[in-house]
């Protein structure tokens, strides 16, 4: 591909450029498949830079969560444009689409946190991620509190958007209805009076089932939904916990999982992420946040 230039021009990609992504994010390692760029694209706006044999060789990917918040991902350069500044001029258009007292964040990979410190960006947290090979059911004993979990109707979906406004600190309903119809399993956690206390998502990816996002008022109604989500899949999990929450992962690593990487959350336009609750245990996925 080095014998091809890039044509600088940064193009709004479609559903027709998902095999060109898929190919991209496989050059680097990652594993985005076509349900998730589906996802992405129905949610926000994903860049890209093409070489002049039509093939996208950097992307980004900014998803608006109302007036509050944006995200920012799919941050991609092929190995072979880097130090082109195609990255820096991606994440500069990203930018340029948001309004100044809208807050930007993303989760940065160790590569990337250089370039989003140029263009401003702040450390304001982490996230926990955490993969598992065979999972491993909790213990009674670490379900201290009876949790009635039930799967998502389409009649919990208002209470759920609810709990995610208030867990994230923005409206996120048109990313999370569309996310909703893209999980595998949905489930609620269901309090004493009947209201709807937490929720949680599993997304199937090409490696790994993603468990969220999870929103729960404790660990232990955390671990309920988690449990719900994961019993009985034979393949590897993922889950990607916030960092307020310090005594979930333990509970997680009983049951399996392994801490492999603490990736900072950064932000723009402000020193700290929108007030938030505290429910949010897991984020949807790294470019949802």
């Amino acid at each position: 591909m080095t014998s091809i230039s890039p044509t600088r021009d940064i193009l709004k990609l479609s559903e027709t450029d998902i095999s060109g992504l898929i190919a991209l994010s496989e050059s680097v390692g990652w594993d985005y498949a076509e349900p998730e760029l589906r996802t992405v694209l129905a949610s926000g706006t994903i860049y890209g830079i093409k070489n002049n044999h039509g093939q996208i060789v950097a992307s980004a990917a900014i998803i608006p969560y109302g007036r509050q918040l944006v995200s920012i991902g799919l941050v991609i350069v092929h190995p072979e444009y880097r130090r082109l500044g195609l990255g820096q001029a991606l994440i500069q258009t990203c930018i340029t689409t948001v309004s100044p007292d809208t807050i930007i964040q993303l989760i940065a990979t160790k590569e990337g946190e250089p370039l989003y410190e140029k263009f401003g960006f702040q450390k304001a947290g982490r996230v926990c991620k955490l993969l598992c090979d065979r999972y491993q059911p909790p213990s009674r004993s670490s379900v201290r509190e009876p949790v009635r979990v039930i799967p998502m109707t389409h009649e919990h979906i208002p209470e759920v958007i609810e709990l995610d406004r208030r867990s994230i600190g923005a409206d996120r309903s048109r990313f999370l209805q569309t996310r909703i119809k893209q999980a595998e399993h949905s489930f609620v956690a269901q309090a004493p009076d009947g209201t709807i206390a937490g929720f949680g998502l599993s997304i199937q990816g090409p490696v790994h089932l993603t468990l969220g996002p999870i929103s729960a008022p404790n660990d232990y109604t955390a671990l309920a939904l988690v449990d719900s989500l994961a019993n009985g899949h034979p393949g590897k999990l993922r889950i990607d916990v916030a960092a307020e929450h310090p005594t979930f992962p333990p509970l997680l690593e009983a049951c399996g999982f392994t801490n492999v990487a603490e990736p900072p959350v950064m932000v723009l336009h402000s020193p700290c992420l929108p007030p938030r609750n505290g429910n949010l245990y897991s984020i949807a996925a790294q470019i949802f946040g």
